[in-house]
């Protein structure tokens, strides 16, 4: 097993206040700041014991506000509220209730020590039991509008895969003009060259190659040991091609097989290396597919760029990031390192 590679990816969710929603905190931590006063003692003054009151209040109140916040945000970041609600909530819950017993218990001193206001066993526990509901009565609406985003995000990268869906099926339907036809021609013509076992090997790798993408069009993915054996196939046709001028591999053990992957995603990670890099008896390409620290699958190939290139339009990659985003809830990882071209994928599964 390779070693595991220096890649890192953003989380999917990330919160980021706006303006608005600052200025309401703040404005939200001085009112409460200042009406604790007023509900909680009887009668407050402009003296200096008003404005310590007022003081632990702010520090208070801000610590919670800010705090709670900070769990529900983090907490969202690393748990999805659509794939796994339950456990977010159970999460955010436990994680709340520990925080603001934790700062209300500083408050109670700060009163009795501070402020020199005794307080009874009674007095302690409405205390504890206020700042709890307040707390959690804040956090449910920021857990509404953290769900609210994320269903929003969820839609946009509905909309965007089912946009490369489109051009895939657009391409796919352009470049293969009647694939039935087509098929059927090629046992056709598999049958008239039984006899020449290199012509006949050819085109039983196309065939199977074409059968495979008919069968796989309409699906969302497929298992990895169906999609490392087509693209088995798809190479021995270029190798037919560029012959030792290219070299793949594939380092990929069979206790990996169960995972699922979008179909053709290596056959098209393999085709972007042959459009963009120079092939020739100087300057071979090659191509590695392995498994990285058990959890990726890698498509690595050695950088040469051609001096006349076609303009990269980007389609391809932006479609198998899209794919993976809206299947797995995970990023692919594109990146150049050393004169490698890397593309991680990341494994997941999915009942078949």
């Amino acid at each position: 097993m390779r070693e595991p590679k220096d890649f890192s990816f953003e989380p999917d969710y990330k919160y980021k206040p706006d303006k608005r929603e600052v200025l309401t905190r703040v404005i939200g931590i001085l009112v409460i700041s200042v009406l604790f006063p007023v509900i909680r003692f009887d009668n407050p003054s402009t003296d200096a014991g008003f404005l310590k009151i007022v003081l632990v209040s702010l520090v208070c109140t801000a610590l919670l506000w800010n705090g709670s916040m900070l769990i529900i945000n983090y907490s969202v970041s690393k748990f999805s509220v659509f794939r796994e609600p339950v456990k977010l909530l159970v999460i955010q819950v436990i994680s709340l209730a520990l925080f603001v017993v934790g700062v209300e218990s500083g408050n109670i001193w700060a009163i009795e020590h501070f402020l020199g206001v005794p307080m009874n066993q009674g007095e302690k526990v409405s205390f504890v039991a206020t700042g709890l509901l307040i707390t959690f009565m804040i956090s449910a609406i920021y857990a509404s509008v953290s769900f609210f985003l994320e269903w929003k995000s969820n839609m946009l990268k509905t909309q965007a895969l089912e946009k490369a869906n489109m051009e895939a099926r657009y391409e796919t339907l352009r470049n293969q003009v009647n694939p039935h036809f087509l098929f059927n021609s090629l046992n056709t013509l598999l049958m008239l060259v039984n006899d020449n076992p290199v012509a006949s090997r050819y085109v039983e790798s196309v065939s199977e190659f074409m059968r495979y993408m008919l069968n796989s069009r309409e699906k969302e993915v497929v298992l990895l040991r169906d999609e490392i054996k087509m693209a088995r196939e798809f190479v021995y046709i270029q190798q037919s091609r560029f012959g030792e001028k290219l070299s793949v591999s594939f380092d990929v053990q069979e206790n990996f097989f169960h995972y699922a992957v979008p179909p053709l995603a290596l056959q098209m990670l393999i085709e972007n290396a042959l459009k963009h890099n120079v092939i020739s008896r100087d300057n071979p390409l090659h191509v590695k597919v392995y498994v990285a620290d058990d959890s990726w699958l890698v498509v690595e190939n050695n950088i040469q760029p051609k001096i006349d290139k076609e303009p990269s339009t980007g389609v391809g990659l932006a479609n198998i990031r899209d794919r993976y985003l809206f299947l797995s809830g995970k990023e692919v990882i594109v990146k150049q390192k050393d004169n490698k071209f890397v593309v991680m994928l990341p494994l997941f599964e999915r009942q078949f």
